[in-house]
């Protein structure tokens, strides 16, 4: 399986919801198109393609793009910043399954959460490229000693309900840094500052950026989520305290969504009172 993802690998890198109440603007779109970019992944020739596909007919992300790892029974929610006040936002995958011909697209269906009001989409992820975490290897520590670690780059489409209130769609680029055990894709998360550095996702595992768009206005907002909100907090919102282990989070914060931070509000637990078909 090692030769496999390493020889894969190599001839890959041989080719190269949410829902708002605000007004866009020109230069907040102009911005929010500038984040996505940054995340983007170069395009992938046919012979790199080839060997993203063999690498994933051999293992299976779509637990990990989820949030789920070997520990957890079910995937976990993933909170973000929304819009030009980064308001809190929050995702949570009900399902992720692997295309059963394309084995780098992934099909998921969920819930997303923005000023209490729950709206189900549904959405794909397409991977792009595959590229190696060599100094993620030595942290991760398996059954059988150091795993190999790799980055996915993708781009996903996200739609709400079209029946929901408001309802919109994003597109935008994800990344998955992952290791490989028994065959087994698992979340590669990094505490070590000096690691987590290296890694494309800041140590956290899984990041999503994009663009969202209303249905019926067109205006486009910027949207992000990822497993640990920390690496793409802005830092208006970090001056605040936001992220601080304290057991009091800054009432300035209630304006943005923040002031329930450490309740166990585990809002995706039960199915949101809307009848709307997915």
């Amino acid at each position: 399986m090692k030769n496999l993802l390493s020889g894969a690998l190599l001839l890959a890198s041989a080719g190269t919801a949410c829902q708002s109440h605000a007004p866009a603007t020109s230069s907040m779109a102009a911005s929010a198109s500038q984040a996505v970019a940054a995340t983007a992944a170069p395009a992938v020739t046919d012979d790199s393609t080839a060997a993203v596909m063999a690498l994933l007919r051999q293992v299976d992300l779509a637990a990990a793009w989820g949030n789920k790892t070997t520990n957890t029974k079910s995937y976990g929610a993933m909170d973000g910043f929304y819009g030009p006040d980064n308001y809190r936002i929050a995702f949570y995958f009900d399902q992720v399954r692997r295309d059963s011909v394309r084995p780098n697209v992934f099909h998921f269906q969920g819930r997303d959460r923005y000023k209490k009001v729950i709206t189900p989409f549904t959405g794909t992820i397409t991977v792009t490229r595959l590229a190696s975490l060599p100094d993620t290897t030595s942290m991760i520590a398996g059954l059988h000693g150091p795993m190999p670690a790799y980055s996915a780059f993708a781009s996903f489409e996200l739609r709400e309900s079209p029946q929901a209130s408001g309802a919109g769609h994003c597109q935008g680029r994800a990344v998955l840094d992952f290791y490989v055990d028994q065959q087994q894709a698992e979340l590669a998360i990094s505490e070590v500052a000096q690691l987590a550095d290296e890694n494309p996702t800041e140590g956290c595992g899984l990041v999503f950026r994009g663009i969202w768009q209303d249905n019926r206005t067109g205006r486009r907002l910027p949207v992000s989520w990822a497993n640990y909100y920390g690496v793409i907090m802005p830092s208006v919102l970090r001056e605040m305290g936001l992220g601080s282990r304290s057991d009091e989070v800054n009432p300035r914060l209630a304006r943005y969504g923040w002031n329930t931070l450490w309740e166990n509000d585990e809002w995706w637990a039960t199915s949101p009172k809307l009848n709307l078909g997915l």
